[in-house]
């Protein structure tokens, strides 16, 4: 498990990844020596895409070193919060919560739900110089095995290592801390998929350029602008800043299925007029306005329209006594419509003539209906957002009204985050956030699915210990910290803020139940800790010989078997809400998912592996074709006793194959 992971990523050098796809997809590209020929991979490109030398990019210390952490895999264990994962209101959930640092987090997530998310919110750090920010990680490379991955000399490696240890803020350890993180979001995310994330004038002009970078050029959607406070910051000398920036990028923008804002009152009366089947619908004008209106601009949609004066019906075919009618600007000059001919000719049955008495002649509207294949149009969303509900004000007075204190900074309101989520369409889909916070975001998909929809929510937040900042903070923000601790001890949690999250998404689920009893959705969430091995189990772990004869409990006791098997089924595309399958055979415990038998108990008795063996041949639906086993629980004896014993699968009736992977 662990010493898997630690040896594939001492493998792993920068752009791995990038080339191992190019491998699969142009292998005449490399040459006998692995080299790789750009010249002919242009050749390749050059009907399909405009290949240019000319080259714009956002550079900062320690990019390729970013992109390398997100090429690592995470050693952390998912280790499940079983009391509270089996309550009645949890044990089924789909919603799951995450205490742990998001890098690792997201490495997990991806083994499991890639491509599965539909949208992402998340509101980071802004690098303030106030926020708290300063950039640390726990990787431990030399400057020479930095130098070697990088490609740089070690007096690079050195700066970009002293940059990771000292708690910067500077542009570049924020852009750093973010690359890799918005590299696996864009990962996590469906075709169809978006991301959301808020951010100040700090931070915004370079994340701009990041998510270019990470997400593509052509994938952003928008720039919005919140007025996130009304009355502007305290601390600004001579300009209120009223605003935050939400910036939305797509996985794909050809694919994204955004949704368009509700029609307000005032637009809805303009649909004044029904069909005759009831569908209501306004008339607008055929004929273009404004820009590109000219019969030169488009020249292929400037052509006739003949109408029947006493009957008022519409043909493009010239028919004597009908009258013509061309697309004329108002001052005389010949214009165009904004329907082609063919569009026209198919849609016929919605061209209105309308008889303009001051001119004399007719003119030619078009029926647009209020709702189309029973959907109700839209109309675009706005780069401004100035509604009441989404200043950063009512996020404090809700969670303080909910958690009965100010025990949050700067929350999102729920409103707003509903407004995102109502914009990139959620429906029947997952909803990540891995700045969790005080878990608006959870709130906010039960409050949607409280209304009609079916979302899940996965939320991340790293659970930092609250001591610690008492001890660093200014004064200012000493008492709240202290009240914050108080509080989460006389509710028996740990003292780390990930609780705070915890505890709302409690609280906003009863609140949920108490508002609408006949809602029977769900309510609840699984939760998992993220935790890194002991140093004593990193020891054993890099000691241990695989030849050892008498394997070592003591591993599987420090992780514990619902941590190793948790992790697993993530590894393996489970997620972490599966319907798991306990097999009991002759007392010993074997953990079941379609594809998959899990062996992580000491102690396989030859009773335990004769009933497996049983379960393989006589039973037609048992067929799962991989077995794993956790290395150091079995000893060498066992391991080889089960695989010979298996065999027997492999040369029987079935005549299936069994993969046996032994993990460490």
């Amino acid at each position: 498990m662990i010493k898997d992971i630690t040896e594939k990523n001492n493998n792993v050098t920068l752009g791995a990844k990038e080339v191992e796809v190019l491998r699969e997809n142009f292998p005449a590209c490399f040459h006998a020596d692995g080299s790789f020929d750009i010249e002919r991979f242009k050749e390749y490109l050059k009907d399909k895409i405009n290949v240019t030398d000319e080259g714009y990019e956002l550079r900062f210390l320690g990019k390729n070193y970013a992109r390398l952490l997100a090429s690592l895999d995470t050693t952390t264990v998912v280790v499940p919060d079983e009391e509270h994962n089996s309550m009645p209101e949890n044990k089924d959930s789909k919603n799951v919560y995450i205490s742990g640092d998001n890098i690792d987090a997201l490495k997990h997530l991806l083994k499991s739900y890639a491509g599965r998310i539909k949208c992402i919110y998340i509101d980071p750090p802004y690098n303030t110089g106030s926020d708290g920010f300063v950039y640390n990680d726990s990787f431990k490379f030399t400057p020479e095995e930095l130098s070697s991955k990088l490609s740089i000399s070690e007096e690079q490696a050195i700066r970009i290592l002293d940059l990771t240890r000292r708690g910067s803020a500077t542009h570049s350890a924020w852009l750093m801390f973010m690359l890799p993180r918005l590299v696996l979001a864009r990962d996590l995310l469906s075709d169809d998929g978006v991301i959301f994330i808020s951010i100040d004038d700090n931070e915004q002009s370079n994340l701009k350029l990041l998510c270019d970078d990470v997400f593509g050029e052509e994938n952003m959607v928008a720039q919005i602008c919140v007025q996130s406070n009304p009355r502007g910051r305290q601390s600004d000398t001579f300009v209120a800043t009223v605003h935050d920036y939400l910036l939305c990028y797509s996985r794909n923008f050809l694919k994204a299925k955004l949704k368009g804002a509700e029609l307000t009152e005032e637009q809805r009366k303009e649909y004044s007029f029904r069909e005759i089947d009831g569908r209501k619908y306004r008339l607008l004008g055929l004929r273009q306005r404004g820009v590109a209106s000219l019969r030169t601009d488009r020249p292929d949609m400037y052509f006739p329209i003949y109408v029947e004066p006493k009957t008022l019906q519409v043909s493009l075919d010239k028919k004597d006594g009908w009258e013509c009618v061309l697309p004329k600007k108002s001052d005389g000059r010949d214009g165009r419509w904004m329907w082609g001919l063919d569009k026209c000719r198919n849609e016929l049955e919605r061209l209105v003539p309308r008889y303009v008495s001051r001119r004399g002649e007719f003119d030619i509207d078009v029926k647009d209906f209020l709702e189309n294949d029973g959907v109700e149009r839209s109309r675009k969303r706005k780069t401004i957002w100035l509604e009441r509900t989404i200043n950063n004000q009512n996020g404090t007075q809700e969670v303080n009204a909910l958690l009965d204190g100010n025990f949050a900074d700067y929350p999102k309101p729920v409103e707003y985050i509903k407004m995102i989520l109502d914009f990139a369409n959620v429906d029947d889909c997952f909803v990540l956030d891995f700045f969790g916070g005080s878990a608006t975001t959870a709130e906010a998909v039960f409050n949607i699915n409280s209304q009609g929809n079916n979302c899940h929510f996965i939320v991340v937040q790293l659970p930092f210990e609250l001591n610690e900042r008492l001890r660093n903070c200014d004064a200012g923000k000493k008492r709240q910290i202290q009240e914050t601790i108080n509080w989460l001890q006389e509710l028996g949690y740990p003292t780390t803020y990930d609780y705070v999250g915890f505890e709302r998404i409690k609280r906003a689920a009863n609140k949920i139940k108490q508002e609408n009893p006949l809602f029977h959705g769900d309510l609840g969430f699984k939760h998992y800790t993220l935790q890194e091995p002991s140093d004593i189990a990193v020891e054993k772990i890099e000691n241990y010989d695989p030849k050892y004869i008498f394997g070592d409990k003591t591993l599987v006791d420090e992780f514990g078997v619902p941590a190793i098997l948790a992790t697993w089924l993530v590894r393996d595309g489970y997620g972490l809400t599966p319907e798991i399958e306990t097999l009991d055979f002759d007392g010993y415990e074997v953990y079941r998912m379609p594809n998959h038998l899990y062996i992580i108990n000491p102690g396989l008795t030859n009773g335990a592996v004769g009933g497996l063996l049983d379960k393989y041949q006589t039973e037609a639906e048992f067929n799962p074709q991989n077995i794993v086993v956790y290395g150091y629980a079995l000893t060498w004896n066992e391991q080889q006793g089960l695989k010979d014993n298996m065999q027997t699968v492999q040369a029987g009736e079935k005549n299936m194959r069994i993969n046996f992977d032994i993990r460490y």
